[in-house]
This record gives C-alpha cells, structure tokens and sequence, in this order.
C-alpha cells in the first residue's frame, strides 16, 4: 500500500507532521554536515584506544615486527590472563591462605627487575586489562576481604606506577562457571554472590591502596537480561551492582553474535546490545546518580559449522559482528573506558597442542611449513587483518551525521585535510545509500574507498581502491563496511556545534499490562538551542507474538512510533529483547518531561527509557575585530582579524604572536611593514573575518601580499569552499593580486589559508557588482511520496551557471535532496526530489530552493525561496478538555492588523502563544487568573499571513491557525 503526506489541502488530526515511508527497496539517505562538529557530551575527538585494540600483551611471543604492525595500524594492547590470583593459584590452594605482603612485595620487586630485562620491556605500556580464569580465584572458604587486600598489594608491588595496568577485572566470566564451585555444599546462586563480594573487597582494598588501576567486573558472558521475565537480570548484573558496584570504576560485558559458553545462537548486534547497555546504565543513575562506565572487554562473533582445520572464509567470520558493534560503542565513548574485539595475537598453549592450528581469534597463525625441530620460523596473518587495514588513519573530531534507516549505521570525522564517512550495513540485503551533504567540505583533491565484504561460505573481499569522482551514493551489501577518506586542499572549519546528551529516569522496569499507563519523567534537560533533535529509545522485553508499537506521549503529545529497529527481528530467541528508537520533536522538550507509554496487550516489561537530545548551537566566541562585521565593499587589514582564539578566529601551529607586535597575546605572528602591520603564516595555517554582505553580488578583491618561499598560495574560502582558485605570489616584493568573487548576502566569516609561508597586508573589496540570481516556486505538489520521485517547477534567474538545489526539510533533519545545473539566464526548471524517510515526528517542514554556485554544498545562497504553506498543524495536541476542535472557539477568523483576538474553550486557559510559520514565538499572553475565555490584543509587529495561535489550558494544549489581512 502506498502511503503519502498531502502538503496543502489537509490538516493532519495528530499534532505533528508525519512523512511516511513507502514500503520499497527505495534508497536510505545519511546526510553529513561537516560544519558541524558533534559532541557526545563534551567528547568530539575519537579516542582510538577505546575502540582498536587487541586481546594480547606485549611478550616473548612478539617480535619488534609484530608490535611495529600494531603500532602501524595504531592498535593498542586489550587484554591478557595471568593477574595475582593466576600467578598465586598454587600458593593459595595448597594453603588456603594468601601470601603475606613481605612475599608479594620480594617477588614483586624480582618481577619488575626481570621484566626489564625481557627485550619486549620496551613495547609494554599501561593500556592493558589483566584478568584470570575463574578457578584462580573463587574459593568458597577464603575470606574475600583478604583476598581483595592481597590483590591490591599484588598490584602495588609487581607494578611501577607509570606501567601500572589501567584496568583489573579480577577473573573472566565468573557467572557461567558457578557450577564448578558448587560442590555439595553450595547453590548456584551462593557462588555467584561470594563471586561478587571477591569484586566488591578487591575495589575497595584497590580505593584504599589509591592505586592508579580501575577494577571493573564482572565480566558478564551471556547477558541475556529479559531470561526468565528478567531473572536473569536479578540474579546476574543487578545483583552484582548492588553487592559490589558501589566500589566498582566500571560494569564489564562481554557482547557475542551466536553463543558464548551457553545461551541462545542470537546477535546481540543492534537493537538487543543497545537494550542491555541501556539497562545498565539506567539502573547506575538510579543507584548513584551517574553513568558508571562501561568496559567491553570482550565482543565480536562466534561461528559454528567450519571444522577445526583454520579456513580463511572461517577466520574472518567475527569481523562481521565487530563492526556491527563497534558502529554503536563508538555512540557511548563518553561511557565507555575500553572495547576490545576479541581478536586474539599468538596462542602457543594452543597450536603446540594441535599440529599447528591457530587458535580461532588469532591475528598470527604459524606457517606450517617453516616449522623445524618445532620452532616456528615464519608467521602469516590471518583474515582478521582486514579489520585494521581497514579501520587505519580514521581519527580525529566527530562532525553531525545521520542515517535515515536504522540498519545502516553512520560514523563520521574530520582530521586536518581529512574527512572520513564510515558506512555499515547490518542488514541482510543490500543497501543503496544516498550521501547527502548539509554543508560543505572543502575542496576534494582525492578520495579513497576502503571496503570489506563478508560472506558465510566464500572468501570475503576487500578493497582499497582510489575513485575518480565524489560519489553520490554508495550500495552496501549485507554486513559491508565501507570507509570513505576524502583528502582535503585544507582543514576543515566548523560553524555549529551539536551537543548530544542523553537523560534517564528513576522508574525502570516496568511490567506490561493492556491499557495500563506506564510513565518515565525526565529532568534537568536542556532546552537552550534554537534547534535540534530528540529520539526516546525504549527498550522492552516481550514475547514475539505482542506489539512493540504502543502509545507514547512526551509532555501530553502522542508520538509516532516506528515498527523497525537496529538489527534483526530476533525471530530466534525466546523474547525479543531490544531498543525501538522514538524520534520525537525537540520542539516539545521542556526541562522537566513526562512520557507515557501505554500497550494494547498484556505481557513484558519496558525495561528502560533513555532520552536521547542533540542540541544544535552556532560556535560562540567568534567575535568581529571592530565588533561588528566588515560591510563590504571595504578595506580590509589583514591583523584586524576576528577575536575568538585558536580554532575559532584562526590556526597557527605555535598559536603565539613570536614576533611580538600589535595584538600580543594573540597566537598569530604580526609585523610591522612601511604602512603598519601585516600577517605571517605558515603552511596550513589561517585566520577569519567576519564580513557583512548586504546583497548578493561579484566584486572585485585586492589582496597585498608576498611568499617568504619562492612560491606560496593563498586560499580564500566561505564555508569551507573556496572563492575560486588559490592564488599563487612569488618572494618578490608586496605584491597587489586581483580577482573576482561572487559573494551570497549575509553575514558569515570568510578564511584565509596559507598554503606555504606567505605575509598578507590587507584585503579590499570594492567595484560591487550586484548579482541578479533568484528563484520562485511556480508549482508545488499537494502531496510529497516516499521512495518516489517528486517532480517540482521552479522559475529562475541565474547571473552565471548556476545550480539549483532542492531540499525538504523536518525539523533540523534532511529528508530529500536534489540539484539541477543552469545556464545564465532566467527560466523554469522542473527539479525532481527523491524523498528518503522512515516514518518520522516532526513539528516543522519546509521545501527550500537554493540558487548557488556549481558544484556547492555552501550553507549560503544567491537566492532563496522557502515554501512554508503546508497545511499542517506543525505543534502536537493531546486528549483533553482542549484537544478536541469543537471544543476551542477564535474569533474573529480572519482578523485585521491591531484587532483584538478572542479564545474561549471548555476548560480553563493560562497561556496563549502566536507563533509564525518558522516557529518564532511571536508574543506569550499569560493569565495569573486562568480563565474559559481570554482577548489578546495583535499589534505591532505583525504582517498579512497566517499565523499559530498556541493555547495553554488547565488539562493540556490546542494549536489554532489564523490568518492576519
């Protein structure tokens, strides 16, 4: 069945506007906009050592070669066994006693003077886990306390601080080897819970000690928390939190595709490891008020059905699960301490017991025939080596990205001259994805495409090829990854920064019953950005059969719930345990929230709620030099550049004035010239100001300048994109270069970029030419449909070759993009829009036509046109006395300008809002003495057109539309 949003001639019964996706194999549109730098929290730089790591240490079994490849492909150290307990397992046993300290300190002391000595001394750093087997440490007799004493001492005294490990989690998943230490005196459940105070006194003992060493447990292998209408939860990770959580740094969990030690054959990748996640982090808030931090210290894929003779085609089997899941750890790097994949370096306890065979998580696996007298001369990789071929150099800063289907996850950043899109897809049929730029990146000089393909029953395929042109899409086969390197003529600038925090309740794990209203408040949320977007992600643990779509309200407004997820549907596991992601509008957030959520069927639970808010800010601390912008045409003195320091008004490598004139405690060098100052740059380096266009128009741009090289370029760029092609200047004396630029209306910062050392005087603009460009909807559709194309007239003047692009608009999110190029010269243009959306919430749509240059992806344009006559009912109502529209009366309708307006409906009203088609809130009429009937008095500042009239009552909220003449 084809569905369709109609664009004028209806008003829409629920409060937002709702885009419907068609049911197709129509594309999915991720969008990036690299003016935009995203911040998880207050964390934007990816932190590579949470994420590429291996499960080994540096050792005997490692020669420099293998550590100089880890260190090629910036992979750090993960995990190893052989801790106190481990070390001591023969001394504890046989005396059911622990060593005194006098003998842990001797033998520590002799264990640091030997490792020295050891050739791999100079590869170890403190970036490890040290963990043990389960039978190394619980003894159901011992004393925890002392055990948890002796541990502490182990690692104050077999360890240098500055070589100290960072993490100790005391033994590896303890839980699914409980039975081994029943013996005939002990349950199951008794095991678990002297396991846990093990972990709790070793947390304390290691606080008290003041050791520089996180301890993290309890290393959970199997976390199927919905087991048993979540017992498994009970008795499991909830359980431990409350023995030992307070004195724990960090929560571990291990996340497997297929079956870990025990459990069901299922992934975890997606919607369920998100649940799990979620749980645990909900009930940390509710237990201390604070996210304590996650540590996966094992995760990946575990196969089944290969034999046990080593295949390539088996080898890189887990690598499909690893990316899957590193797409949504890298979303928790503000609470995340440390991933590791459980990919694995050499295993002689292994292969010396099995003719050679690598052990199945090696990266190295011996060359069988370069084995003499049993000595290894030779080793080769195995498949997994694609996993850090693939991932290498990507790093720096996150820019806002998004993906309009949850089965095609998004990762992207910049670094210097680099931009990388990173593209999974989780999804068992190929995916044609639409790259759709909200701003500019610069000018591309090379692209490169990494890509790894895995398949069940053949060899997987990878590529790193070099393309010749930008692409606008990309076809992702199941479980792809593909990494996008765009090489850059310069760094990239951001104007707007995204904040993205997420926000918990108190209230977790409610049970399901039909009817019944389950409600989740949320507090302290910040609502000070004009823009932005918000997502509920709800997790629930239900049976197949029952619906995951129910009724939720955010602050008394329904919202839309979609019927897809990350990931599979979970058909094979007893309950589908996982999160559905809400998308709501930001525009209804408050500082204080109420959802409610309400089912049609009995039977689950929601185990939590998490809201999700990405606040979208301008960049502040740019200011102009003269505080106000440079109106141009004008004289511009290149020292006079804009206050705001390093990153922001510009980017020198010292970021310090060394010559020492005119601003000094700035980080650019200024020196004196024969008429006053003038700047020095070196390579890369550059400086902003901010310029005041009043109309769209070409001048002409004088620079002075020269090369301190024998020849150097300058760059001149407006949001990210250059204004033409760099000049070249010579070392000869100050040098006067003209060009023309066609500069779009507005107020903006322009850059200036140095490619070599160059010395800049001064800019002039002057000889302003104005631009005739502009554009005009002709025709306009009464109905926008999903996974079609939409066909749209446009009437147009271009002052030179010109495109024209078309963008719909929800919110702050691109739902269609599309571009057509034109000659110089007015005409119509029919300009189709294919419209790529999952069923979404939004409070606002606008279909915008731009006029820009060819080839631009510029925030600015020469002409714009914005069609805001949607027939829409852009805020959402709620059911209550005022929700009905019989029961709300505004009159007159139409009015005049400076007429009074007058409201009256059937319960009491307290505040009345008149909001504009762009979401302005005009004028806010507040009533001390709430009444059924209210007047507001419309003057001033209003225009002919149609206007929200918002209308706050006792029992809830309405939104009316009137028309001013």
């Amino acid at each position: 069945m084809k569905k369709i949003y109609h664009s004028l001639s209806k008003v829409l019964a629920c409060v937002s506007v709702l885009v419907y996706a068609q049911e197709t194999t129509a594309q999915t549109a991720v969008s990036i906009d690299f003016q935009t730098q995203r911040y998880l929290d207050e964390v934007s730089e990816l932190d590579r050592s949470k994420f590429f790591n291996i499960h080994m240490s540096a050792g005997k079994d490692y020669s420099d070669q293998d550590m100089e490849d880890l260190q090629e492909w910036d992979v750090k150290m993960g995990r190893s066994f052989w801790g106190a307990f481990g070390r001591y397992n023969d001394y504890i046993s046989s005396n059911q006693v622990f060593p005194t300290e006098d003998k842990i300190m001797s033998d520590g002391q002799k264990n640091i003077i030997s490792t020295k000595e050891q050739p791999f001394y100079k590869h170890i750093t403190r970036q490890l886990v040290v963990t043990d087997h389960p039978s190394s440490m619980i003894h159901m007799d011992l004393d925890t306390e002392e055990a948890g004493k002796f541990a502490a001492k182990y690692f104050k005294y077999n360890y240098e601080d500055e070589l100290r490990p960072l993490y100790y989690e005391p033994v590896n998943e303890p839980f699914v080897h409980a039975k081994e230490f029943m013996g005939d005196s002990y349950k199951e459940s008794e095991v678990r819970r002297k396991t846990a105070e093990y972990f709790k006194e070793i947390g304390k003992a290691f606080d008290e000690e003041g050791l520089n060493t996180f301890v993290v447990g309890y290393s959970s292998a199997w976390p199927s928390m919905e087991l048993w209408d979540f017992g498994h939860w009970e008795s499991r990770m909830k359980m431990f939190m409350d023995v030992a959580g307070d004195y724990m740094d960090g929560f571990s969990t291990h996340l497997y595709d297929g079956i870990n030690v025990t459990g069901q054959d299922t992934e975890r990748s997606g919607s369920n490891a998100d649940a799990i996640l979620d749980l645990i982090e909900t009930y940390s808030y509710i237990k201390w008020g604070m996210i304590k931090p996650h540590a996966i210290t094992e995760y990946g894929g575990i196969s089944e059905g290969y034999g046990n003779t080593y295949t390539d085609v088996e080898s890189i089997q887990t690598v499909r699960s690893i990316n899957h899941i590193i797409f949504g750890l890298m979303d928790r790097e503000d609470r995340l301490m440390i991933s590791i994949p459980f990919i694995t370096g050499k295993s002689p306890w292994y292969y010396e017991a099995n003719d050679y065979e690598p052990y199945g998580a090696n990266l190295w696996r011996p060359v069988k025939s370069s084995v003499e007298n049993g000595v290894i001369k030779e080793y080769s990789f195995t498949e997994k080596v694609m996993f850090y071929d693939l991932w290498k150099n990507v790093q720096g800063k996150r820019v806002r990205c998004s993906s309009s289907n949850p089965d095609v996850f998004v990762q992207a950043f910049v670094h210097e001259d680099k931009a990388y899109i990173c593209l999974n897809n989780i999804a068992t049929d190929n995916q044609d994805v639409a790259l759709q730029f909200l701003s500019s990146v610069g000018d591309i000089e090379n692209i490169n495409k990494r890509s790894l393909k895995i398949y069940q029953n053949e060899k997987a395929i990878y590529e790193d090829v070099d393309i010749d042109k930008v692409p606008e899409s990309v076809t992702l086969e199941p479980h792809e990854t593909v990494v996008l390197t765009y090489d850059l003529d310069k760094a990239v600038t951001f104007n707007k920064k995204a904040v993205r925090k997420e926000y918990y309740s108190k209230t977790y794990m409610q049970p399901i019953e039909n009817g019944e209203k389950l409600t989740f408040d949320f507090n302290d949320v910040e609502v000070n950005a004009p823009n932005g977007e918000a997502r509920l992600r709800m997790a629930i643990g239900r049976i197949h059969n029952l619906t995951k779509k129910p009724k939720i309200k955010l602050n008394g407004t329904e919202v839309n719930v979609l019927s897809n997820w990350k990931g599979y549907d979970q058909a094979n596991r007893d309950d589908f345990f996982g999160v559905i992601e809400v998308p709501v509008p930001h525009q209804l957030l408050k500082a204080s929230n109420t959802v409610e959520i309400s089912f049609p069927d009995d039977g689950g639970t929601v185990s939590s709620v998490v809201l999700f808010v990405n606040n979208i800010y301008d960049v502040k601390g740019r200011l102009p030099f003269n505080g106000q912008a440079f109106s141009l045409p004008q004289k511009v003195e290149a020292e006079d550049f804009d206050f705001g320091g390093q990153g922001i008004a510009y980017n020198t490598a010292k970021n310090e004035n060394t010559l020492g004139f005119y601003r000094l405690n700035e980080g650019v060098n200024i020196d004196k010239n024969d008429d006053a100052f003038e700047i020095n740059l070196q390579d890369g380096e550059w400086t902003s100001y901010s310029i005041d266009v009043p109309e769209s128009a070409s001048y002409t741009l004088k620079l002075n300048t020269s090369s301190n090289t024998e020849e150097s370029k300058i760059t001149l760029a407006v949001d990210n994109e250059n204004l033409g092609e760099p000049i070249t200047i010579t070392n000869s004396d100050n040098m006067e270069k003209e060009i023309q630029v066609e500069l779009p209306k507005g107020s903006y910062p322009l850059h200036l970029s140095a490619n070599g050392d160059v010395k800049v005087d001064y800019l002039e603009f002057s000889n302003a030419q104005t631009l005739s460009d502009a554009i005009t909807f002709t025709s306009s559709n009464s109905e926008i449909k999903m996974g079609e194309t939409n066909t749209f007239e446009v009437e147009y003047t271009a002052a030179n070759a010109r495109d024209i692009v078309l963008e719909l608009w929800g919110d702050a999110f691109l739902l269609g993009q599309s571009r057509v190029t034109v000659e110089a010269g007015t005409g119509n243009a029919d300009i189709p829009l294919d419209v790529y959306a999952e069923p979404l919430n939004y409070s606002n749509v606008e279909l915008v036509a731009r006029v820009v240059q060819v080839n631009s992806n510029s925030l600015n344009s020469f002409a714009e046109e914005v069609y805001t006559e949607f027939d829409f009912n852009p805020v959402l109502s709620v059911e209550n006395g005022l929700a009905d529209e019989e029961l709300i009366t505004v009159f007159p309708n139409p009015l005049r300008q400076n007429q009074s307006l007058g409201i009256r409906g059937e319960s009491k009203i307290y505040q009345v809002e008149v909001i504009n088609m762009h979401g302005q809130v005009l004028d806010t009429f507040e009533f001390s003495q709430p009444l059924k009937q209210v007047n507001l008095s419309i003057k001033g500042h209003y225009q002919q057109g149609i206007y929200l009239v918002k209308i706050y009552g006792e029992q809830g909220s309405y939104t009316k539309k009137i028309m001013i003449q």
